[in-house]
């Protein structure tokens, strides 16, 4: 019965947010670009808070996330050249009020947000876009695993990302970024 429960849950959290996506891409002109940007060890400082975890619960935890300037900062630019963000997040369900707050208390429109259940979700989203010829620019580092000492990446993920025609900006990438903005250089 919990199981059934389960999948009703999130069968119903990801209708959900396929719907609200469509939304907040209606309009957009197939000249322009859409940012899709993951949060996670992109934009907030996650990976700490994993490894020495003292916190009341993940609510807890989401909000007293750091976050990185660099990124903070591009985005920011972006969305002053009037350029479409989204970010798109592999978290529970249950943490979508926290991770608004979270982006509006840095700064950022805590309402374009997106949460998937696994990070291979997210494909499903960037289908889409270029299903109605929306040029892509998809932020998100794919890595895992940093809180136990060694950074994994979703190595198949990564590949069947890169073979799409989208601009894919992967940990290299977000680390110019972050080190780049840090130091008030906007060449990036």
């Amino acid at each position: 019965m919990k199981q059934r429960v389960k999948v009703i849950l999130f069968s119903v959290f990801g209708l959900y947010f396929k719907r609200k996506f469509r939304k907040l891409i209606k309009g957009v002109s197939k000249s322009s670009r859409i940012y899709l940007i993951d949060i996670d060890n992109t934009l907030a400082h996650t990976w700490p808070s994993l490894k020495d975890y003292v916190y009341r619960g993940e609510n807890h935890r989401y909000r007293s996330l750091s976050i990185f300037l660099g990124m903070r900062k591009f985005i920011i630019d972006k969305i002053r050249n009037n350029e479409k963000v989204i970010f798109i997040s592999a978290r529970s369900y249950f943490n979508f009020r926290t991770t608004c707050d979270w982006l509006k208390s840095n700064g950022l429109p805590g309402d374009q947000v997106i949460l998937v259940a696994n990070p291979d979700d997210k494909l499903e989203y960037i289908s889409e876009l270029l299903y109605r010829s929306i040029n892509v620019v998809y932020i998100d580092d794919l890595s895992h695993s940093h809180e136990y000492g060694s950074v994994k990446l979703y190595g198949e993920l990564i590949l069947d990302v890169k073979e799409l025609p989208i601009e894919y900006l992967g940990i290299d990438e977000i680390e110019l970024i972050n080190s780049a903005y840090e130091g008030n250089d906007k060449s990036t």
